[in-house]
């Protein structure tokens, strides 16, 4: 981790707070041009969607018309369309061509069948309009501008407490966006924040029928069925929605976009309310935190945490993590810090769950963590050393441990909120479980350095590469699945290997950000509980030697291309010697690109994840590496481009695991074909998977 040590930290709170606003400001002002700007493709969003909604509703009519064809055909050479006197027109008809036929023979017969023809074709006509009133009827009673109300939804974020916790925007409407908060029944909500869809609204502004679109196949995901229309005629509208919606791809993304920026700025608008309320408030604040006996620099560093708590900053989402010392009461720093944060004080002390029965440290836990969610809180971990000490009294060795897993499984429940602050203090930082410890966003220590009468402030921050904490960082889905693997092979490692499975000691992750790829470190050490060594490729035995006498330990390494190559030839032994004694240490090691990395040590790394985005010619050469050889039912040369499309912003782990997805769709089609041994993959098959939404149906059984 990195560890900054300023001898005096002299951060004046206030001229920060001060910072922020202004900050604030300027960020507001950019989203604002941003916004004037995006006003001006609206009136080109509005004309695609109108075009689209021409085409949907002809659709709509063709799909009835084809079903009641044969009706109509039957109906107009039966003169069904004269109503109830159908047999009398028809009598009179057969009358007319007797006498004709009569009068004036062959002649007389044909004209008379010519005009039977004639008034049959438009009866099929008639008959065949007359089809649509009901629709047309339905369509003008129960749907938005008669059935012209479509508009594309999106959302920007999403509150778990709301009862409609899904937050976005909907339109265009004359030029406007919308606000729009809903609850979609069978959809991921973190899932519909990367999606558009797009909505059918009735005479009332009511949904009535919504559509996922288009980063996915368009499907249907709602369906009002007290709605007349949507009972009735529902399947063929979905039908024509499914048909044309992909006719405005390019506007649906701009759409999103545009959204996004809406969203920001609404953020924005709060978040600076916020900070000029909390500027407005600061000297009262730090009246009450100057009756701490604490020098001026733990105040203002103490006081800094309190503002962004009381602001919601998601930074205060990790904790803070106290070393008092001997010297200070912590109950009256606590106390004073929620007082200072108008927070209720919650305290979890290891005296209160040392003595009970099994199970009751980790309900206490729970309990104290839902009285948290009622209310602004602080939850104070006090005697902490007692909790995340690793090897401390055999006694009560199981039950700190149940304690501790339900603390992080608590505080992993929470990890949205940004009302509950968890604080912990220890007197001490000797012994203490690196592994928990750096699950805290800030360590702040009081005890002395240097001068005993000087105390100093020592931070120690998480990850934060290139300027991005661990929280902000975001892992693509295939990478997280090869951390969940890897996460439990480190942590089952002796059942995995009596099963015959080999865990890998050493793993490469190359590519990416530097943020991205700490933050796949601190996954991987959160989800096995192993403590994280952090080191450069020079100083690795002393990395390892420290790892083996914890007994077991993650080492996040950097190696860099302009590296040593004594020092990467003895990290390849290394990892080596450790993969041939089975020990309980991991290196993980972290690289600019795979084929930066020396051959020799390269080849150490049986488990590799590649993090690099790939452009378009890097994406289309890695797609001809990997459906060369397979059995394809198109032409690759002329998928190519939709491919690329496709994988756009990709990187090489994603790219892989979609061919793989493919691969497996591709199998379990010729599984369910019964023939197994034919495995031909299909465009198709690259698509995105809509597995948490119903599908459409080919009939209105889908409804």
């Amino acid at each position: 981790m990195d560890v900054v040590t300023p001898p005096v930290f002299e951060g004046d709170p206030k001229a920060e707070l001060q910072d922020d606003v202004e900050r604030a400001r300027g960020a507001r002002e950019d989203l604002e041009r941003q916004i004037a700007s995006d006003r001006e493709k609206l009136g080109g969003i509005a004309s695609a969607l109108e075009g689209v909604v021409q085409h949907v509703w002809r659709d709509v009519c063709a799909q009835l018309q084809a079903m009641r064809d044969k009706e109509n055909l039957t109906a107009a050479f039966t003169f069904g369309w004269t109503g109830r006197y159908q047999w009398v027109s028809i009598g009179a008809m057969l009358a007319a061509i007797i006498g004709l036929g009569a009068v004036m023979q062959v002649i007389g017969v044909v004209a008379g069948i010519v005009v039977y023809l004639l008034l049959s074709l438009v009866g099929y006509f008639v008959a065949r309009d007359r089809t649509l009133a009901p629709l047309r009827k339905a369509r003008a009673s129960y749907l938005g501008d008669d059935g012209k109300d479509l508009r594309f939804v999106a959302f920007t974020r999403y509150e778990p407490s709301l009862q409609h916790p899904l937050i976005g925007f909907d339109g265009p409407r004359d030029g406007m966006l919308e606000d729009r908060a809903w609850k979609i029944p069978g959809v991921r909500e973190r899932e519909a924040l990367d999606e558009t869809f797009l909505e059918v609204l009735d005479d009332r502004r009511s949904n009535v029928l919504l559509t996922r679109f288009p980063e996915k196949k368009p499907t249907l995901v709602h369906a009002d069925l007290e709605n007349p229309f949507v009972r009735s005629y529902g399947v063929f509208l979905q039908r024509a929605l499914e048909r044309h919606l992909l006719e405005v791809v390019p506007q649906a993304q701009e759409f999103h976009q545009m959204v996004q920026h809406y969203g920001q700025r609404k953020d924005l608008d709060d978040r600076l309310a916020r900070l000029e309320e909390e500027l407005r408030e600061f000297d009262g604040t730090a009246a009450i935190m100057r009756q701490l006996p604490l020098s001026a620099a733990l105040r203002n560093k103490l006081l800094r945490q309190v503002v962004l708590f009381r602001l919601g900053e998601p930074s205060v989402r990790r904790g803070m993590f106290i070393v008092s010392g001997d010297r200070v009461d912590t109950l009256e720093v606590m106390q004073t810090l929620s007082r200072a944060a108008a927070a209720t004080l919650l305290r979890l002390s290891f005296t209160q769950i040392k003595i009970g029965y099994v199970g009751q440290g980790a309900s206490t836990v729970a309990r104290l963590f839902e009285t948290a969610k009622r209310t602004r809180s602080i939850l104070f971990i006090d005697e902490a050393e007692r909790f995340f000490t690793v090897g401390g009294s055999a006694a009560y060795e199981s039950m700190r441990r149940e304690v501790v897993t339900a603390i992080l499984k608590e505080w992993e429940a929470i990890a949205d909120r940004s009302d509950v602050w968890v604080v912990a203090v220890a007197t001490t930082r000797e012994g203490l479980d690196d592994g928990v410890v750096a699950r805290f966003g800030t360590l702040v220590d009081f005890t002395p350095a240097g001068s005993e009468s000087d105390p100093s402030t020592v931070i120690i921050d998480g990850f934060s590469g290139d300027g991005e904490s661990y929280e902000e960082s975001t892992l693509p889905e295939p990478v997280q699945a090869r951390v969940r693997l890897l996460a439990a092979m480190f942590a089952h490692v002796d059942t995995m290997e009596s099963q015959g499975i080999t865990v890998p000691r050493a793993v490469l992750v190359a590519g990416g950000s530097t943020g991205t790829k700490q933050a796949l470190a601190r996954s991987l050490a959160e989800q096995t509980e192993l403590p994280i060594i952090d080191t450069l490729v020079d100083d690795i035995d002393s990395a390892v030697l420290l790892a083996r006498d914890r007994g077991r330990a993650l080492i996040v390494v950097d190696v860099p291309e302009y590296a040593d190559p004594g020092a990467l030839a003895h990290l390849a032994v290394l990892i080596d010697e450790l993969q041939a004694n089975r020990a309980t240490v991991f290196v993980l090691a972290l690289g600019p690109r795979e084929d930066a990395v020396e051959p020799e040590l390269r080849a150490r790394f049986t488990e590799v994840i590649d993090l690099t985005e790939l452009d378009a010619a890097a994406r289309r050469t890695r797609l001809r590496q990997l459906l060369e050889g397979r059995a394809l039912d198109f032409s690759l040369d002329l998928a190519l481009e939709h491919l690329e499309s496709l994988t756009e912003g990709m990187t090489e782990e994603q790219l892989r695991h979609l061919v793989d997805d493919a691969v497996r769709k591709a199998a379990l089609r010729a599984i369910d074909q019964g023939d197994p041994t034919t495995i031909v993959i299909a465009l198709g098959d690259f698509e995105p998977a809509t597995a948490h939404a119903p599908a459409t149906k080919g009939d209105e059984a889908a409804l």
